[in-house]
């Protein structure tokens, strides 16, 4: 074991993570390395003992259970065609503005983020159904694509969001508390990405044109009804999932439960559903948890080392302190 001072473990292990990142090697492989190297320099072989009871208590918690859940949900809810229909009802009605489209975009990811809680998901989904329409449209690459992230990207923040499920035990945090607190400054942020989209559609016209009028020539009855059939299964998903956790009828876990099943549900009433679709969902899902634990447990090991260094009395370090 080898005594160093705190500020030279800080160089070492954020600078190691920094260049490691460089290289292009996985993020869990990096933080890993750096937390059995430093740790074995600094504990010795108790490094072992450090990073294995944290490691441990974040994987048996129970609220962990959800992330696969919600996985399973997005994954089936991207196989269901709802993103494709709800896409098509509001691009009729929102497609005659300038910016439109990108507002139809954000929208669209805003409404996947209350439903699906992964951005590699939603960010597909998107790019897959809105981005063609943009592009073919006129609309500049730069505000097509960074509508396409911006709403991908807000289910970060939006519940249920995996971010939220993982940091909760963490951070000894209530995962509904942090549902919670998360709703407001998740459609805040939506927002102010449909107001910056008109603002600059209207001061830049060119950059993104509304749709040709022939393009949206549908009797309003037909499409408030087409807008009606799009949303009602989203309502009911949003509702089995956030619904019964604001409602204090079941926690996280329980409802990433009841959402898992009733986005397989919605699938088999759109005809989308076979054992094949099944297969590849149940198969996406193994593969996304096993790189999302994979991170985070690398990441608690990290953690330890570094808290555990930093927790050690003046000069020494101490591996019971870090367990504690």
């Amino acid at each position: 074991m080898i005594d160093l001072s705190p500020e030279l473990v800080t160089i070492i292990m954020m600078g190691g993570v920094f260049l490691g990142v460089m290289t292009g090697y996985p993020l869990g492989f990096i933080v890993g390395a750096l937390a059995l190297a430093v740790g074995y320099t600094i504990f010795g072989g108790q490094v072992v003992d450090v990073i294995y009871s944290r490691i441990y208590g974040i994987m048996t918690n129970y609220i962990i259970l959800a992330v696969p859940l919600f996985v399973f949900m997005g994954v089936m809810l991207e196989r269901s065609g709802i993103a494709e229909k709800l896409y098509d009802a509001l691009y009729v009605w929102l497609g005659g503005f300038r910016g439109g489209l990108a507002i139809v975009t954000v929208l669209m990811g805003t409404i996947l983020a209350a439903t699906v809680g992964i951005i590699a998901a939603s960010i597909t989904m998107l790019t897959l159904v809105a981005l063609p329409s943009m592009i073919k449209r006129g609309y500049s690459k730069s505000i097509a694509t960074g509508a396409i992230t911006s709403g991908g990207c807000l289910g970060i923040l939006i519940p249920p969001s995996i971010m939220l499920v993982l940091y909760g035990p963490m951070a000894g945090i209530s995962v509904g508390q942090l549902f919670f607190g998360a709703v407001r400054p998740g459609f805040t942020l939506s927002g102010l990405y449909v107001i910056y989209i008109g603002l600059r559609s209207f001061f830049q016209p060119h950059i993104a044109p509304a749709v040709p009028v022939e393009e949206r020539q549908i009797p309003f009855l037909k499409k408030t009804w087409m807008l009606l059939v799009a949303l009602g299964p989203v309502a009911i998903l949003i509702m089995s999932v956030l619904g019964v956790i604001f409602l204090g009828i079941a926690p996280p876990t329980e409802a990433a439960g009841v959402g898992a099943f009733v986005a397989t549900m919605l699938t088999i009433v759109y005809r989308r559903f076979s054992w094949q679709v099944l297969k590849e969902v149940a198969l996406i899902t193994m593969r996304s948890c096993g790189f999302i634990f994979l991170i985070v447990s690398m990441a608690v090991a990290f953690t330890a080392v570094f808290l555990g260094f930093r927790s050690a009395p003046e000069g020494h370090t101490a591996i019971h302190s870090s367990q504690s």
